[in-house]
């Protein structure tokens, strides 16, 4: 996700909770600008690993890239 500083979401796009702090990551969904808490940008990551499984070895660490 594209990190930028644009004045728009001043809460996280999801729970709503208020951006108070550096955690907040903030982008563009197309071209909706959003923000997301650090609770919420770690379940959209844990989805997104759910839906789309990692092809690697047993033994190996899924790179997740970032």
């Amino acid at each position: 996700m594209i990190q930028t500083n644009h004045p728009l979401k001043k809460e996280c796009s999801i729970c709503g909770s208020e951006n108070t702090d550096d955690d907040f990551v903030e982008g563009y969904f197309g071209i909706l600008p959003v923000s997301f808490c650090v609770w919420c940008m770690s379940s959209i990551m844990d989805m997104a690993n759910e839906l789309n499984p990692c092809e690697c070895k047993e033994n190996e660490e899924p790179q997740i890239p970032i």
